[in-house]
Parts: C-alpha cells; structure tokens; sequence
C-alpha cells in the first residue's frame, strides 16, 4: 500500500512538473527556381524530444526539444531527409538552437553551402495552461 501510494505521488509531482508548450511553425524552403510555404502547430512536452513532420513535406522530418526557463523556452531542432528506402539523412550536423520570449518568434535557418536555397522555420513557443 505505501509503495503504491509513493508510486501514485511520484507520478502525480512528474507531471506537474513537466509543462507543456505549443509551438507555432512557419516554415518556408525556397531556391533559385520555387519557394514552398507550410505552416503548423504542435503541443510538446517540455524536455521530451518530438518528430514533426509536415503534411505537404512528408520527406523533411524536424526533431524538437524544448525547455522553458522564466519567460523564455530554448528550442533545439535538427532536421532530416527522409529517403525512400526511409532511412532519415541528417541535413545538419548537429541540432540548432534559438531563444524566444512567450509568443516571440525565433527564427532558424539553413542556407545551402551553393546559397542556391534556403530553409527557414519560424517558431513562435507559448505554454499551455
């Protein structure tokens, strides 16, 4: 009985603990020729990583982490190219990461080492009550 009580404690703390924090997504990939626009929202948990993957770009997989720390939430994004065979292609070396205010955007962009195209995703965080 006290295990399962100190158990159902543990469990209850853990999630009051870890916030939830909605992310608006603006994402813009454009060369010399075309430009694509996609937009989103998505819920994450806080410190929990997430796939997002966006309807009409099914082949551009982002992963997110994300903390919130006073007023502002530290967000770490790494992209992938999903391949046919589905094995996922870093398109970074290593995870990119912006600093926005509540209801702030922040902004991360990859250019192509030829500048004939860019990546641009706009994250715009705000916790969820």
């Amino acid at each position: 009985m006290l295990k399962k009580m100190a158990l159902s404690s543990l469990l209850a703390l853990s999630t009051i603990v870890s916030a939830q924090i909605n992310l608006d997504l603006d994402l813009i990939i454009s060369d010399t020729i075309t430009e694509r626009h996609a937009t989103g929202s998505v819920v994450i948990d806080e410190n929990v990583v997430t796939s997002i993957v966006f309807n009409s770009l099914e082949s551009l997989i982002i992963t997110v982490i994300a903390q919130e720390y006073e007023e502002a939430v530290t967000i770490q994004a790494q992209f992938f190219q999903k391949m046919e065979d589905d094995s996922l292609v870093p398109m970074t070396d290593e995870p990119l990461t912006v600093q926005a205010s509540s209801n702030e955007p922040g902004t991360i962009t990859i250019n192509e080492p030829d500048n004939n195209g860019s990546l641009v995703l706009v994250i715009t965080p705000s916790l969820v009550e």
